[in-house]
């Protein structure tokens, strides 16, 4: 099913666009941003790195935010359009927030997530495979889903599976991406591999193969006394 949808509130603070400003903004734990979009002129802003991630966290980019540029200001409605992570500690290091028009409709990328247990899985008789993390839909911004959570309680046995036309989409929501997709299936466990150790050779043919081997030497001293 689609979960419900949330608005989410963010204060920011303007800043002044320098290239140098965001490593010093990043020390004071503050993240560098920008507000574009609908109606509005492109904005240098900073918000707090704990407040930010706790509200991305959340909201996802698919969620509706009011953000206001400073405590006083008239709230905006914006998604978080993009960020930036630093690739080794993962933290917040850019972040894009997109105005947007309520009025009117989008084609955004919302993901999937599975819930619950597969009983095929509980019982050890096969795997959870998830072979799609995403759906494009098209809606109006308050009718956009944040994201679809899909129960594999019901994926009973090897071969059962889930696919797009199984998801409940929203009635004010267009589901753009195929419904044969596959999004869940069980699979079978993969075969263990035996290895076969190497038999030992019985008592008798060691003995056999080592007069084998006496009298080839006889063999080959008696040549030579010739």
């Amino acid at each position: 099913m689609a979960t419900e949808h949330k608005t989410y509130e963010l204060v920011v603070q303007p800043r002044e666009s320098t290239e140098r400003g965001g490593k010093k903004l990043r020390r004071k734990d503050l993240v560098p941003g920008v507000v574009y979009g609908h109606r509005v002129d492109s904005e240098s802003v900073q918000v707090a790195h704990r407040d930010l991630e706790r509200v991305y966290l959340r909201a996802g980019s698919t969620g509706l935010v009011d953000l206001k540029i400073g405590e006083d200001a008239a709230p905006r409605k914006v998604f978080i359009h993009k960020v930036q992570r630093d690739p080794v500690t993962h933290t917040l290091r850019h972040v894009d927030f997109m105005v947007i028009n309520m009025r009117e409709e989008m084609t955004v990328a919302v993901a999937i997530v599975l819930t619950g247990e597969a009983p095929a899985v509980e019982r050890g008789e096969g795997l959870l495979l998830q072979a799609l993390d995403h759906v494009q839909v098209r809606a109006l911004p308050g009718d956009l889903p944040p994201l679809f959570d899909v129960d594999v309680s019901k994926l009973e046995a090897v071969d059962d599976a889930i696919h797009v036309s199984d998801l409940a989409v929203p009635e004010k929501v267009t589901l753009l991406t195929p419904g044969e997709e596959l999004v869940a299936k069980i699979t079978e466990l993969p075969a263990e591999e035996v290895v076969e150790e190497p038999e030992a050779p019985e008592a008798g043919e060691e003995a056999a193969e080592g007069e084998g081997a006496e009298s080839s030497d006889d063999t080959e001293n008696n040549s030579d006394e010739g």
